[in-house]
């Protein structure tokens, strides 16, 4: 109840700032503020109570707070963002600064939660002085976004065939890819941190998660008992075993005959995803009132 009562508040609350919707509207609750160049009311309750939220989730899991000063910004006009995406690629939807601003523009509208969630564990992790590698951390905030792209599914499966895979040290410069290999990249870099949480489970993230002395590569080492290199290389035989049907693909005249079982491959994991999400709203409908994220 209490989450609803707050949500309740702070819409009678920017109820009474009488902007009209047209114009730029800003709200700040606590240490956070938020803003919306098109008066957006309802895109900022969500987004604050979806900031309530992850807030809960940091402590619980990562044993993080997200408590210091934050500025999030969501443009309809990119143009009006000007000299804040300065070398920021053309194909983001979304940057997170320092753990001190989040800017959303994506043309996507329906997925600016979706990117705000993204990009919150990035501040989560600047706020807090976390460094660990570039693939983590994007893979870390796309897992837990619950983002997947089925372009990139499939740009990573070729790419194992073809072996063109980017080595995972390569990602540090992820951002100054082009549109095409920043997919390969982020493709790699969740499903990477899918199989580190499956090879050492969920637990094993606080412990990597932490800002202190010791190196994150002796960290790792520590905390899995091998080190980077190694894992990489499961990592990458774990990719050839299950995108096998990719190199069968590229043999002359068999390319015809496997490409359909790929299309509907691809269309069997969509439909079982999306059955999985519509279990998850009936749940979370169910519950409504209790914490999300704990027991």
């Amino acid at each position: 109840m209490r989450s609803r009562n707050i949500f309740l508040i702070l819409a009678s609350q920017l109820i009474l700032v009488g902007l009209i919707y047209s114009q730029p509207i800003i709200y700040k609750s606590g240490k956070i503020t938020l803003f919306s160049d098109r008066g957006d009311t309802t895109l900022l309750m969500k987004a604050h109570r979806l900031i309530l939220e992850e807030q809960q989730y940091y402590q619980a899991l990562f044993g993080l707070s997200l408590d210091k000063e934050l500025e999030i910004r969501f443009y309809y006009n990119p143009d009006k963002v000007g000299s804040r995406l300065h070398s920021v690629p053309y194909w983001s939807a979304g940057i997170a600064r320092a753990g001190s601003e989040i800017l959303i523009y994506g043309r996507n509208r329906n997925q600016w939660l979706s990117t705000l969630k993204h990009e919150l564990f990035h501040a989560l992790l600047g706020q807090n002085e976390v460094s660990i590698p570039v693939w983590l951390n994007e893979g870390l905030a796309q897992w837990h976004a619950g983002q997947m792209d089925w372009g990139g599914f499939m740009e990573l499966g070729t790419a194992t065939a073809r072996g063109y895979l980017i080595p995972l040290v390569d990602l540090d410069v992820i951002l100054s890819y082009n549109h095409k290999r920043a997919n390969l990249a982020y493709a790699q870099a969740l499903d990477a941190t899918r199989f580190l949480i499956k090879r050492h489970g969920e637990s094993i993230l606080p412990y990597l998660l932490r800002a202190d002395e010791l190196g994150y590569r002796e960290r790792f080492r520590a905390e899995t008992g091998e080190d980077l290199i190694n894992f990489e290389i499961a990592w990458r035989e774990k990719l050839e075993e299950q995108f096998w049907f990719f190199k069968i693909s590229r043999i002359p005249g068999v390319l015809w005959a496997v490409s359909p079982l790929i299309v509907v491959l691809a269309w069997y994991l969509k439909r079982r995803r999306g059955k999985k999400k519509m279990e998850e709203w009936d749940q979370e409908e169910s519950v409504q009132d209790e914490p999300k994220y704990f027991a």
